[in-house]
């Protein structure tokens, strides 16, 4: 298992020619938050930034200290990949309040946990405002969440799933 932090600045490797496409600045999650949909590389240039990133059918292996790219020339302008107008950068999902059915604030995403395969198994917290399982755990399972919520509304949870769902707690690569 993985976490978004875990990903800051790893590289990416092209099969084909061993070169360095580029290194990871963020990650893109697809609309429901199940997968991660793409690696962001960040913006180039003073004047004219150009954005780029690669798409996850593009990355081949997501490994502990590099992630294998199939082809050199797979990192593209954001607006190039498929569904780009529904992803959303983690560092966005950061923060984000997250609340019971019944309205109880139970803290914010922190980070992303997800498998090898990039399919999002979780979510760390922070400023956790509960005691019992979640307080002691710190991350709920992303099968818990009801709703997502948005830039202004937070994400919902069912409280008897969020306790008792299962959530990797072996994080590997730190």
């Amino acid at each position: 298992m993985l976490t978004g932090k875990q990903t800051q600045n790893k590289a990416l490797i092209s099969l084909t020619d061993g070169k360095e496409i580029g290194r990871i600045k963020d990650l893109y999650l697809d609309e429901p938050l199940k997968k991660v949909a793409a690696a962001f590389l960040g913006s180039e240039g003073i004047i004219n930034r150009k954005s780029s990133a690669v798409a996850r059918d593009a990355i081949q292996l997501m490994g502990i200290d590099a992630w294998l790219v199939k082809e050199p020339n797979a990192a593209v302008a954001p607006e190039n990949i498929p569904d780009n107008a529904t992803f959303l950068l983690l560092s966005d999902l950061r923060g984000r309040e997250i609340v019971s059915e019944g309205g109880t604030h139970i803290g914010a995403v922190e980070d992303v946990i997800f498998d090898n395969d990039g399919d999002v198994l979780g979510f760390t917290l922070s400023k956790i405002q509960v005691k019992g399982t979640l307080a002691e755990r710190k991350a709920i399972a992303r099968s818990a969440f009801t709703t997502l919520g948005s830039k202004t509304a937070a994400m919902t949870v069912n409280m008897a799933q969020a306790e008792t769902a299962e959530v990797p707690t072996e994080i590997t690569g730190e």
